[in-house]
């Protein structure tokens, strides 16, 4: 019965997602079409009933439509990275997307090499110096096969690789372009790292981003929306952190990939109530079976830290740790979405919130500083989530991460004795050290050093 009331959703999805999506969004569309296909074959193989798509592929669907619609109906889309909420966007009347989505998202099927070997003959770098994670972009845009946004954004993190392809993306295309730069040092008073002029710095940039966004919009920055939409978001970071508690009891109550859905939820639609909605079905499923005392993997053995970003173009490998090791990943380093919920009783908290939700973002809170702030969040990690060992798939092209990598590591397991295994690959190219490599890696060190 659940196969039939999906399939009906998905045939009204199939409907709308038909027709020409116009330049630069072939690609988005095909993304589109592989998600209602992936819908279809895993309804098919649940046992449970469900009475509908889920919550985090039906807001991926969305987005993608709203993205095709924003083109055809001539309203704004607003390009940003995988390390920035868009709730500003949103209360702008923008349609944001996430960069990543669509360079990352190509890995999952091998598309983005074809676009990344363009990019290696244009002359815009190379595998070990750039992060493939953004250059596919430019390829795809010399075959006019990307996106072209209407407005750029980007932040000086995590890396200088990101901004720098955002920077030639930019000038290759001419679409007006804002950043901000991220602080080096700590806003918390605890931290001896603190520098009281953190938060005025940031606060003052995001305030001089939204008259830059009414000149581009020709809209009005409206202050009740601002509120609504700042509400939404913590609403939603109380739920991802309800289910950060969650996944400390033992067994780990849900498969490695779920908390992937929240950064997702907050990368791709924070600040609106389909974040809500979908965040809380994520906590919702979690605090369900920690209830009912059941795992996510049957009979969970090992539960692994994963701070850095899952290989991309192999989608089965945590099922495969799963399956193989009855190893549970204890999310990856964006999965580990950090932000809490905010004040935002009064406009100036919700700018407050807003500068400490970019702050602490996934992938910023702990690669925007000295290294004491990896350190501390890996070993908090260990700790906190009852970790057996650590695996992180370093690429050469995150230079400020392969650094630290190594030091933390070697501090962690001095202090909590946990091992780690930190190898080369690159998450977004499989050419570079491919699948079968790196599983092999993986085993070798569980087999012998964990178990």
């Amino acid at each position: 019965m659940n196969e039939l009331r999906i399939e009906e959703e998905l045939k009204e999805y199939k409907k709308l997602g038909r027709g020409n999506w116009g330049e630069g969004f072939g690609l988005l569309k095909g993304m589109y079409n592989g998600f209602i296909t992936r819908i279809r074959d895993e309804a098919a193989e649940m046992e449970e009933e469900q009475d509908e798509i889920m919550p985090p592929m039906k807001m991926l669907l969305n987005l993608l439509l709203d993205l095709r619609n924003a083109r055809r109906e001539g309203r704004k889309i607003c390009m940003h990275p995988f390390n920035y909420g868009p709730e500003l966007l949103y209360t702008m009347g923008l349609v944001p997307l996430m960069q990543e989505l669509f360079s990352v998202g190509l890995a999952t099927t091998h598309i983005n090499e074809f676009y990344l070997d363009i990019t290696n003959k244009i002359g815009y770098g190379d595998n070990p110096t750039l992060c493939n994670a953004q250059r596919p972009l430019i390829g795809a845009y010399m075959q006019k096969a990307a996106p072209v946004p209407d407005l750029l954004f980007f932040l000086s993190t995590p890396c200088n690789s990101l901004s720098i392809t955002y920077q030639v993306f930019q000038h290759i295309t001419n679409v007006p372009l804002f950043n901000i730069d991220i602080p080096y040092w700590a806003h918390e008073h605890s931290s001896e790292f603190y520098d009281e002029r953190i938060m005025d710095y940031m606060l003052s940039q995001l305030k001089n981003f939204i008259p830059w966004l009414e000149k581009q919009t020709n809209r009005k920055f409206e202050i009740e929306k601002f509120q609504e939409t700042m509400n939404l978001v913590n609403q939603s970071r109380e739920y991802v952190s309800d289910f950060n508690e969650l996944l400390k009891t033992v067994p780990c109550p849900v498969p490695s990939i779920a908390g992937f859905g929240n950064w997702l939820a907050m990368t791709l639609r924070g600040g609106t109530s389909e974040a809500v909605k979908v965040t809380k079905y994520i906590r919702d499923q979690a605090a369900e079976r920690v209830k009912e005392g059941l795992g996510g993997v049957e009979d969970e053995k090992l539960r692994i830290a994963w701070p850095y970003t899952h290989v991309f173009f192999d989608q089965e490998l945590f099922k495969w740790l799963e399956e193989e090791f009855q190893a549970v990943t204890i999310m990856d380093i964006l999965g580990f979405y950090p932000v809490g919920p905010h004040d935002t009783s009064t406009l100036e908290k919700c700018y407050e919130s807003l500068a400490l939700g970019t702050l602490d973002y996934s992938m910023i809170g702990t690669c925007r500083g000295p290294v004491e702030y990896f350190v501390d969040f890996l070993i908090n990690w260990i700790n906190e989530y009852k970790i057996d060992c650590v695996i992180i798939p370093m690429q050469f092209a995150c230079k400020h991460a392969y650094a630290m990598t190594t030091l933390a590591s070697e501090i962690a397991r001095q202090e909590t004795g946990v091992p780690t295994l930190v190898f080369g690959c690159d998450p977004y190219d499989s050419r570079e050290v491919p699948s079968e490599t790196i599983r092999a890696k993986i085993s070798e060190f569980l087999n012998q050093i964990v178990l």
